[in-house]
């Protein structure tokens, strides 16, 4: 057993490495341990690596209907291109730390209502932290499930509030997914769209359209070029993914997923005040992904 875990382990590292990837989100896995690592190529002459944990303790409560967990990112941006034209350094490195706490109630005719709260801080960290860092995202739906012969639809309505498109705003959260047969799925909706594929017990791919964002507070001064010192400038990507990825389960605890991606429709500004004060004009990228994860509650 320390064998096989040493090995998958090692995997999981080497993997990471050599493809230097972004790893897939857990905020909806459950009862997971993961880690992150992503790779944006070539964001108009931007390096912009994401490198995350994540850990889920939904089940672990004796009261299945509530949910916690926790989630780290680090965002490294390689600005070099640029700073022979300015000074981008204090956004070379973002932090993001997130914790989330989620509600479930069944109603009637199977209707289920989901609450989700997730304060987190994002930040530079240049200087002490303050209230610009933090952010309070929220969402409410409704889930209404169908269930033929064995196999599940579910309809989904509520909207959100955060920073999942950029700049934190309110969002609608509307999908509607099928199961065609036990080996096949597809949802269609905002903000994931996609089909799901099970190869066999093992293995399992996926096609997925699905938002892209980071948006971080800057507390330190920052020059502009009228000359003019800025505080609390903001740091704002945001694009559409569409991915296939790979998801392979080594055993009933350890799953690794590899995720190649076409970055569109994509933004990299820095704005102070909700005013552009910087745009990188950012382009059409390739990411690729790669992750693994250890389930904590195997039953």
């Amino acid at each position: 057993m320390r064998k096989n875990t040493l090995y998958y382990l090692t995997f999981g590292l080497v993997s990471m490495v050599s493809y230097g990837q972004k790893m897939f989100t857990t905020t909806d896995a459950g009862d997971v341990m993961a880690l992150e690592y992503g790779n944006y190529l070539n964001l108009n002459d931007i390096q912009l690596e994401n490198k995350s944990v994540a850990i889920d303790f939904t089940s672990l409560l004796d009261n299945p209907t509530f949910g916690f967990g926790i989630d780290y990112t680090n965002h490294s941006i390689d600005f070099e291109d640029y700073d022979r034209f300015h000074d981008y350094s204090a956004f070379e490195e973002l932090h993001s730390v997130e914790i989330y706490a989620r509600y479930k109630k069944a109603l009637v005719n199977n209707w289920d209502l989901n609450l989700t709260v997730a304060p987190y801080l994002s930040s530079t960290f240049n200087e002490a932290i303050s209230s610009d860092d933090f952010v309070l995202s929220y969402s409410v739906n409704f889930l209404k499930t169908w269930d033929k012969d064995g196999l599940k639809s579910t309809l989904k309505l509520g909207a959100g509030y955060g920073s999942l498109f950029g700049e934190p705003n309110f969002y609608p959260l509307v999908s509607y997914s099928k199961n065609v047969s036990k080996k096949l799925r597809y949802e269609i909706g905002i903000p994931v769209t996609g089909v799901f594929y099970k190869l066999n017990a093992q293995s399992s791919l996926d096609f997925k359209a699905e938002p892209e964002s980071i948006y971080s507070n800057n507390a330190s001064g920052f020059g502009i070029e009228s000359d003019e010192i800025v505080y609390n400038s903001k740091l704002e990507f945001k694009a559409v993914k569409l991915g296939l990825g790979y998801k392979f389960r080594f055993d009933e605890n350890w799953s690794t997923y590899f995720n190649m991606g076409y970055i569109m429709a994509s933004e990299l500004s820095l704005t102070d005040n909700n005013n552009k004060i910087y745009d990188f004009d950012s382009k059409e990228s390739v990411a690729l992904n790669i992750g693994i994860s250890f389930n904590i509650n195997k039953k």
